[in-house]
């Protein structure tokens, strides 16, 4: 999974984590929300309970919840957490050296690039988990309930 999707992935499943606040989610709740694969879950959840963003506990009434309140998590935490190197990312390949765009383009747009990961590196702290869950909740007309009652065909 690239560093973009799982940001937005992993913002998804705090979220959900947010609005169920009282209740522990096991991953495959996490994915439904998700509508994916409960491994591409826990993959994530790992990075996350390794920055002590979420806890984990096994058992029957085991799952995950947030370490923190909501108002404390930003998106800029998440972004560390998954520690993404960079939005921007070269192709794999060096470019032709011989050719004048290919010389120049990976210095030029490192430098162009910069500063604007910088300024949204700097946007993401501003963001908390509860302003997405306030947004969520205003805009929602499925019941929050859906989450902690999915039918997970077990």
């Amino acid at each position: 999974m690239n560093g973009s999707s799982r940001l937005v992935v992993a913002t998804h499943v705090l979220t959900v984590l947010a609005v169920v606040r009282d209740e522990r989610l096991s991953s495959e709740k996490l994915a439904w929300s998700l509508n994916t694969n409960p491994v591409v879950v826990r993959r994530l959840l790992g990075s996350l309970r390794d920055a002590e963003l979420v806890t984990s506990k096994r058992g029957p009434n085991g799952g995950f919840a947030l370490a923190r309140s909501p108002d404390d998590v930003t998106l800029s935490d998440i972004y560390e957490a998954l520690e993404i190197e960079s939005l921007f990312t070269f192709h794999p390949n060096e470019p032709n050296d011989e050719c004048p765009v290919g010389d120049n383009i990976q210095a030029i747009l490192t430098e162009t690039l910069q500063p604007a990961e910088a300024a949204l590196k700097d946007e993401l702290k501003t963001i908390t988990i509860a302003d997405l869950s306030l947004q969520i909740l205003e805009q929602s007309s499925t019941p929050i309930e859906s989450v902690e009652s999915a039918d997970l065909g077990d």
